[in-house]
């Protein structure tokens, strides 16, 4: 009992440091087997510094500038952005999932200085994630989860309609009509302003080398609003972005350009943050790949005792586990 209360308080200190990542590529989603509906968040960063020469043409526009364009969209206003990332992940990752009644908060701003200029972009989508449940668990037989959905890039514009007029949330030249007009069309040309911000890729990583741990009392359900006190429950806890021996060290994704602005030579530097994130999943979880495609074996019951190791491995007894099998990749074989 000793060992079980531990990995909740583990879990506990662990998740509660990866809610304190503001700015970080970050992935927060909960799987309920049982309702095949339940939440999700998904936050993309981005940092661009621009450096030029002090008392030059652009810095003279930029020097001193301090700008904001946010906006919250919901309902309508919020579906255009959530289509093309559900379009994405139907298309790219053969995936049923489907993000609904989401809430897209954007935030981009600009400081300059007399030799630099910080650009920042933040776009969170926060809604309800459905469709990942590909086989219910019937007695013996676990259920299916599909976890092909967590990594994919949207490509291309995805437009919203603000009160700053429209503006482009997947690419850094997006608000630059606001925040810096004068230089507006000769930045938005440059390849680090087309760059997508909606780029989650970097959660491909296998699902296998997350770290995982488990918890017993169901407290990480308390986040959610779908724990019951007094009812306890299992939940499996796949998590990325500690960096060690298993998953490797993350470090952000940088990309360097040059070029002519305002008849002034100027260095760009974009920086997004290494990922971040975790997937909660009620029951005890143990992935496997089928050609390429991953996805999750999820029994509400677990018979045999747990092996506790620095990662506090579960060792699953699934009954029906080939049957699974062959049911996800009939599935994935027709779509």
């Amino acid at each position: 009992m000793k060992q079980l209360a531990l990995s909740a308080i583990i879990a506990a200190v662990l998740f509660g440091g990866l809610g304190s990542q503001a700015h970080a590529n970050q992935l927060d989603a909960l799987m309920l087997p049982d309702a095949d509906r339940s939440q999700i968040q998904l936050t993309a960063f981005r940092n661009i510094e621009i450096r030029y020469a002090a008392q030059s043409a652009i810095g003279k526009i930029l020097d001193g500038e301090t700008k904001r364009v946010e906006f919250v969209a919901s309902g309508k206003d919020a579906q255009a952005i959530v289509d093309r990332i559900n379009e994405i992940i139907r298309s790219e990752r053969k995936s049923p999932v489907t993000i609904q009644n989401a809430t897209v908060t954007y935030v981009a701003t600009v400081k300059g200085f007399a030799d630099r200029a910080l650009l920042s972009y933040n776009v969170d989508v926060k809604g309800n994630v459905t469709g990942y449940v590909l086989q219910a668990e019937k007695g013996k037989e676990p259920a299916i989860l599909d976890l092909d959905w967590r990594n994919f890039k949207v490509e291309g514009p995805v437009v919203a309609d603000t009160q700053h007029g429209a503006i482009d949330v997947n690419s850094p030249a997006g608000p630059l009509h606001v925040l810096m007009p004068e230089v507006a069309d000769e930045l938005a040309a440059l390849y680090i302003m087309q760059d997508p911000i909606l780029d989650f890729s970097r959660f491909g990583l296998p699902m296998k080398q997350w770290h995982y741990l488990f918890d017993v009392t169901g407290k990480q359900l308390e986040q959610y609003d779908v724990f019951i006190p007094g009812e306890g429950g299992t939940v499996s806890i796949h998590s990325i972005g500690e960096s060690s021996f298993r998953e490797g060290t993350y470090l952000p994704a940088e990309k360097d350009e040059e070029a002519t602005v305002a008849g002034t030579q100027v260095k760009l530097h974009a920086s997004t943050p290494p990922p971040s994130g975790h997937i909660i999943i009620a029951g005890y979880s143990k992935v496997q790949e089928s050609e390429g495609a991953e996805y999750a074996l999820v029994s509400s019951k677990f018979s045999g005792g747990p092996e506790f190791g620095f990662q506090f491995q579960v060792l699953m007894v699934l009954g029906g586990m080939m049957g699974a099998i062959a049911v996800f990749v009939l599935y994935k074989s027709r779509h």
